[in-house]
């Protein structure tokens, strides 16, 4: 869920640069620390490493965009885009929560799952409800994350770089 919210806020932020700006600029508040739950499992920190290495993703979301031409951005989104999709297909295999496209008119029955379907509007009365299909949502079909094989730290989402020029 997070990965998508993060790619959603790229793109908004092409719509809304003064809003983008706001989230850029460093906050005063002290970070947060995880909450316990998501601290003892890491395997979103192992996603996110992965995504790193095969799409850079973490680099392209910490880069300062601002002076980038539109048409460099987009160049190097193809690039990502294309890497970090076929590393979620590979690990995950994300496929869309509704078969009907979206912007079709659907039906709600009695007993579904709210944490499946969202809805909102001029929510009235009881199911079956009628509405439009605003977005497909997305289920993840396989998981198949790698476990951790390793003793770095968990955090450790790439590692520094360094190139040794000489010999001190």
């Amino acid at each position: 869920m997070g990965l998508l919210t993060a790619i959603k806020v790229f793109f908004k932020a092409f719509k809304d640069p003064a809003g983008a700006q706001q989230f850029l600029e460093p906050s005063k508040e002290p970070l947060k620390q995880l909450p316990a739950a998501l601290d003892s499992d890491p395997s979103h920190l192992r996603l996110l490493s992965i995504l790193q290495r095969t799409g850079r993703l973490v680099d392209f979301l910490q880069e300062d965009i601002s002076s980038f031409e539109d048409a460099q951005v987009g160049a190097a989104v193809r690039k990502i885009h294309e890497d970090c999709q076929k590393t979620l297909d590979d690990l995950v295999a994300i496929r869309p929560l509704m078969e009907e496209n979206e912007g079709a008119k659907i039906q709600i029955p009695a007993g579904y799952d709210p944490s499946a379907i969202k809805l909102v509007g001029n929510l009235q009365g009881t199911p079956p409800f009628t509405g439009i299909l605003i977005h497909r949502g997305w289920k993840a079909h396989k998981k198949s994350l790698p476990k951790k094989t390793d003793k770095h730290l968990d955090e450790i989402l790439c590692p520094a770089e360094v190139e040794i020029s000489h010999k001190n």
